[in-house]
């Protein structure tokens, strides 16, 4: 939890310094914004990447020295490195508990200072969107780390071909550092100019990442699982090539140089009702191809493993496919971050000199476009991680629960049932809070903001006998500010307890409903985790894909499209198009669900199997 909070906390500082610099590198080149960007966003992510790694290290070492690793009998520390990934569970419970309150509280923060707009929104940029996400990031590292710890450890008791169990333990952490190399090296090649779009640019960037991500893992497999070494690299292959996959169908889904979203630009000229149900049924449409990669990678793994494998094998294909997948995790973070970056430059330039200089606001508006194709890339690369994670979590699940002399008996088809409806339940519970908190803090702040209006009226139409009118009052960002604050920590603060006390108390009731009998309590505890992991990919897909389909689709008309955000007549005279204020209807509805919604639905759904698996012991 520590690390999470300092980890959110310099990525805040990081954001609001790259802003500055963003702004001020469109006033010469796109390339330069793009590159100042992406190296203030790879800072933040490479400071997240080696708080996790070494983090997670750290702990493995105090463990092995309190065990005595150092002492007279070194053997016996060695002994207990099975067991090492249960301590560690906590270390992910603390990670992704203090995320889940930095996304409910950062993402209602975020979207409600959008609306305040202006100064209020430059610090939902940089502290709700870039800390929110460095939390979301370090907090699944720490999960999708324990998930193959945990599966490593058991395919070391299967399979006498592991020389050591530290090595496949800590084999996903060392992975996780060429992760984080990759997207340094990645960030370095990014460079553009008039004739290639950004987006090219950073697609170029992402798969240097993750080449040399795969090289890394290649060359530890070599060195630390040398038995395995073919059946490691062919399954870390199944995970990257599905990850590298997701590259083409993000830019086919909210690229606006695609169809879909001309098409929800156009559905825009009918009003906002045909935006927003254009939005849904292209969303759902182009949820099918990540969720569908997602299954593949999963069965494809397995089989890879279990053929090439040896004993415990499919779990081993299933850890290395994680690993894979996982791979271009760092770099994808640093566009997140950029993106954050970008957009709060934006806010400062047209605060500044975007009415006198248009060429800067069209070039971040480019950057603005080639953001939400990879922040959606990016939660669909986390989706399909989390699909991964939890088959192995809800496998050591079954594992643990085996060793303490509980099996997994066979599972009534009613008790499924309401263990799944259970699991899927949170999950849209989580989603709602995550959703609705940030509407209404919006809506505090508007509510400020149009106090601030009214109070301004009277002041500058009737200025006071023997006083000169000297124009319109500046407004006041301090309580805009402070309400958006406020009210993101009190909306988030009862979701995120209830999010720990909720699953608890389910697992609990489906013991009582079975009058006490622990033996079949382990069936419906996997059914609710797989429910829910089910349900959140699905959700967080399809939340991440309409809304960033809708954002594109108002910038799409922004650039001058279907008229344009002012239509012009005859006479000179200028008016709002409606076309515009329907695409903004739709833009409005899909921030909340793509920016607050799906990241806390993601959180949640790896949150539930560790917290289900560190209270075991009290459950069975």
């Amino acid at each position: 939890a520590a690390s999470t909070v300092l980890v959110a906390h310099a990525a805040t500082t990081l954001g609001a310094r790259a802003a500055i610099r963003v702004a001020s590198g469109a006033l010469r080149s796109t390339d330069e914004a793009l590159r100042c960007a992406l190296r203030g966003g790879a800072a933040g992510a490479l400071l997240t990447g080696t708080t996790s790694a070494f983090g997670l290290g750290a702990l493995v070492l105090a463990v092995l020295v309190t065990r005595g690793a150092f002492g007279d009998v070194p053997h016996q520390a060695l002994g207990a490195v099975p067991t090492l990934p249960l301590l560690l569970s906590g270390h992910a419970l603390g990670a992704s508990f203090a995320a889940l309150f930095v996304q409910l509280s950062g993402g209602a923060f975020a979207k409600g200072a959008d609306v305040g707009a202006d100064v209020a929104d430059l610090a939902g940029d940089t502290a709700g969107g870039a800390a929110s996400r460095a939390a979301s990031a370090l907090a699944s590292a720490a999960v999708e780390d324990l998930a193959a710890m945990l599966a490593g450890a058991a395919v070391y008791a299967l399979d006498a071909g592991i020389p050591s169990a530290l090595a496949i333990v800590l084999f996903p952490t060392l992975t996780r550092a060429f992760g984080v190399l990759g997207a340094a090296f990645g960030s370095l090649v990014v460079r553009t100019d008039d004739r290639e779009s950004p987006a090219a640019a950073l697609s170029r960037g992402l798969g240097v990442a993750m080449v040399l991500h795969g090289v890394g893992l290649a060359g530890a497999a070599q060195w630390l699982l040398p038995d395995r070494a073919l059946a490691v690299v062919a399954c870390a292959t199944v995970g990257l090539v599905a990850a590298a996959l997701l590259v083409p169908w993000s830019h086919a889904a909210v690229s606006a140089e695609r169809a879909r979203v001309r098409d929800l630009a156009d559905a825009s000229r009918a009003g906002p009702s045909h935006a927003i149900l254009t939005g849904l049924g292209g969303g759902l449409d182009a949820t099918l191809v990540p969720a569908a990669l997602g299954a593949v990678a999963l069965l494809g793994a397995a089989a890879l493993g279990a053929r090439l494998g040896g004993p415990g094998g499919a779990t081993l294909g299933l850890v290395m496919a994680l690993l894979g997948a996982s791979g271009g995790a760092s770099y994808l973070l640093a566009l997140d971050l950029a993106s954050s970056a970008g957009d709060a430059a934006l806010g400062i330039v047209e605060m500044t000199v975007g009415r006198d200089r248009r060429d800067v606001r069209g070039r971040l508006l480019l950057l603005g476009l080639a953001g939400t194709v990879h922040r959606t890339l990016s939660r669909a690369q986390a989706a399909i991680a989390t699909l991964l994670a939890g088959a192995l979590l809800a496998s050591s699940l079954t594992s643990e629960a085996a060793r303490r002399g509980t099996s997994l008996t066979s599972l009534a088809p009613h008790a499924a049932l309401v263990a799944a409806l259970a699991g899927a339940g949170l999950g849209a519970w989580v989603f709602t809070r995550a959703t609705l908190g940030a509407t209404r803090c919006a809506r505090r702040v508007l509510e400020e903001v149009r106090r601030q209006l009214r109070d301004r009226a009277p002041n500058e139409a009737e200025p006071r006998a023997g006083r000169r009118a000297t124009g319109p009052r500046s407004p006041d960002y301090g309580p805009c500010v402070e309400l958006a604050a406020r009210f993101s920590l009190r909306y988030a603060f009862s979701p995120t307890l209830a999010a720990v006390a909720l699953p608890v108390a389910c697992a609990l009731a489906l013991r009582w409903a079975q009058s006490g009998d622990k033996e079949h309590l382990v069936g419906p505890i996997v059914a609710l985790v797989v429910a829910a992991t089910v349900a959140g990919v699905l959700g967080s897909l399809l939340a991440a894909t309409a809304g960033g389909a809708w954002a594109n689709a108002r910038k799409y008309i922004v650039t001058g499209a279907h008229g344009g955000r002012l239509l012009v007549d005859e006479s000179g005279a200028r008016a709002e198009n409606p076309t515009y204020q329907a695409a903004v209807v739709g833009d409005t509805t899909g921030d909340p669900l793509k920016d607050a919604g799906a990241p806390a639905l993601l959180i949640f759904v790896k949150l539930l199997p560790v917290l289900l698996l560190v209270l075991l012991p009290f459950l069975l």
